[in-house]
């Protein structure tokens, strides 16, 4: 699955230890970057978690964010569903090392409305060569860093919603809370945001 210039993928669980840098038995973690290898630089995160589905409609959302601006939440339009008792992973790779500087506290985490249960969460920064000449600069925008224009999901409070989904649909039919918007974004926005968040993925549907 490749949109919002994030890339992810669903599997069967898998016992490897070394997949993660940073691995948490809950559905959050975070750390602060540390100082990066010699001649590397950051290039992005990679983002997993382990899961069982609860079920039949399953609404959750990976968040990445720091204590320096970074504000993501993304939920895939497509994800791996587990047979019944059986562990499933998410994978997923986010191109925004450069948006990370050295010292930044990055917290990840898998928030649930419904229909999912977090086993653990992981985390592991991706780097490459410093090539010379090449420059990464800090202040590039998401269009740069991601490779595409994320302006239209940017919220008023400076976050991102990466989301094709609908799910203010399921709150008509009872199959969400009606305050699940809040919970993941926080009361810092208005009922008019959520609205616009509502018409721009109907327009999204529209024009596709």
């Amino acid at each position: 699955m490749y949109e919002f210039g994030i890339m992810s993928t669903s599997l069967p669980d898998t016992k490897d230890p070394n997949m993660t840098q940073y691995i948490s038995d809950s559905s959050s973690l975070c750390f602060d970057v540390p100082q990066y290898p010699k001649n590397r630089r950051l290039k992005g995160l990679n983002v997993t978690f382990k899961y069982t589905l609860s079920g039949d409609n399953s609404v959750w959302f990976a968040k990445v964010s720091t204590n320096n601006g970074v504000d993501l939440m993304y939920n895939p339009t497509v994800f791996g569903k587990p047979g019944s008792g059986e562990v499933g992973i998410w994978f997923s790779y986010w191109p925004i090392g450069n948006k990370f500087d050295t010292g930044d506290t990055v917290t990840v985490s898998i928030v649930v409305m419904s229909g999912l249960e977090v086993i653990e969460c992981g985390a592991s920064l991706v780097y490459t060569y410093d090539i010379p000449n090449e420059t990464m600069e800090s202040n590039m925008g998401y269009e740069e860093t991601l490779g595409v224009d994320l302006s239209g999901f940017q919220l008023s409070t400076g976050a991102y919603y990466l989301c094709h989904h609908d799910f203010f649909k399921f709150t008509e039919v009872n199959r969400l809370a009606p305050d699940w918007f809040w919970i993941l974004v926080g009361d810092t926005v208005d009922e008019t945001e959520s609205s616009l968040c509502h018409a721009l993925l109907q327009s999204y549907k529209d024009g596709r």
